[in-house]
């Protein structure tokens, strides 16, 4: 199909055009959100299928299937850096936190297995994506860190998931800022992993004592002395600006109105770790 079919679907609020199936439809969009065309991976394959996924359009069969098809894509290319193989990978990722936003909000239609599943196979993913670009000149968006952040986000919020479930994604995110990776995240990646992170609080169901804990942990990142001692090592000093910047945009975060009393009370353990960075 033409870009022009799909953009009148586009406009035409989403209609599935005379003569043909949203079951026909869909592996075409499928097959494009590895595209390296703007277009056709984010404008038309991610924009199709997250709105037919949200409007209930897709049977829950399907959608199990869909599961399964972009859960084995997050491993194509696994591990390489700086190649096109992040856009499926990425593209994968956010189509995977529609279906959960899906299930969270209109049908629930997962089993606990099913998500745990999933979360599963998110967080060992999560760990080992090195391709950490957001934007990519002429490409489009990549922005692997930040489409994660969106679908363990859904899996926060998930009636499936446990206090020990919320522990491991909010270590898991924790591991992933302090990496010392040489990549400084440029594209807002550690606003959408705060909204994970506030979006666990608003649960009120971790300990004050695991939040303490988790604070302190991103000292570590900072334990090597003054900035200008750390920014000798691009890696290490990767992992303190991350840190740095992060903890910024979640102290912030903190200060908004309606917080759990348990979370208000995190304000001067936050405070005193954004304290440390700015050294």
């Amino acid at each position: 199909m033409k870009k022009s079919f799909w953009q009148t679907i586009i406009h035409t609020d989403f209609a599935v055009p005379n003569g043909h199936t949203i079951a026909e439809l869909v592996p075409e969009l499928v097959s494009v959100l590895g595209s390296t065309d703007p277009v056709w991976r984010d404008e038309i394959g991610y924009t199709i299928l997250v709105n037919w996924i949200t409007r209930d359009l897709i049977p829950p069969d399907d959608l199990r299937g869909l599961i399964a098809q972009l859960s084995a894509f997050l491993t194509v290319g696994l591990g390489e850096q700086d190649t096109d193989t992040v856009f499926l990978r990425s593209f994968s990722v956010l189509i995977l936190a529609g279906i959960i936003y899906h299930d969270n909000r209109h049908r629930a239609f997962l089993t606990e297995a099913e998500v745990h599943d999933l979360m599963n196979k998110t967080l060992a993913y999560f760990e080992v994506e090195k391709d950490l670009r957001g934007y990519v000149p002429d490409k489009g968006w990549a922005h692997s860190c930040a489409h994660t952040a969106d679908l363990i986000d859904e899996f926060t919020i998930s009636r499936y998931s446990q206090p020990a479930d919320l522990e491991r994604m909010m270590n898991a995110i924790r591991a992933k800022i302090m990496a010392p990776t040489g990549y400084v995240y440029l594209h807002n990646e550690d606003g959408r992993l705060c909204v994970a992170v506030m979006s666990t609080l608003a649960r009120d169901v971790l300990p004050v004592a695991f939040w303490e804990g988790w604070f302190r942990g991103f000292l570590e990142t900072a334990a090597r002395g003054p900035a200008h001692n750390i920014a000798r090592d691009p890696a290490a000093y990767s992992a303190y600006l991350n840190s740095k910047h992060f903890l910024r945009s979640l102290y912030f975060w903190l200060l908004v109105d309606g917080l759990p009393a348990s979370a208000q009370a995190l304000r001067p353990r936050a405070l005193a770790t954004v304290k440390v960075f700015n050294r």
